[in-house]
């Protein structure tokens, strides 16, 4: 399954859905989690957003639409509803990127949501 984590630095989960820079995206299976890749965002809120352009909120929900779970600092409620619809889990923590891979790994309850 494939989690889409909110990371400025690549180490911690700092970065709110809303203006998250970039997802990092990883793979959790059988074996230790695989960094897939990183994809860049235009965040959907604060400086940038363009009265009457492309839904701004819908671009970042697209932009993690093939993941399982999304793991953030904060998120807000608009955003969750637009994940949950599309069966996305939503986190929110303070947590290094490590402890969050370790325990949604040593977890997978907290993702079966998402697996059916």
């Amino acid at each position: 399954m494939k989690i889409a984590i909110a990371t400025g630095d690549g180490v911690s989960v700092r970065e709110h859905f809303g203006t998250a820079a970039r997802f990092q995206i990883w793979e959790l299976g059988s074996g230790a989690p695989q960094l897939v890749e990183e994809r860049h965002n235009a965040p959907a809120c604060g400086a940038g957003w363009e009265p009457g352009a492309a839904d701004p909120m819908q671009r970042s929900v697209d932009l993690v639409a093939d993941c399982g779970a999304v793991v953030v600092a904060r998120i807000g409620e608009c955003a969750v509803t637009r994940l949950d619809e599309l069966g996305i889990l939503a986190f929110e923590t303070d947590d290094p990127v490590e402890v969050v891979l370790r325990d949604l790994g040593a977890h997978p309850a907290l993702l079966a949501k998402t697996q059916g």
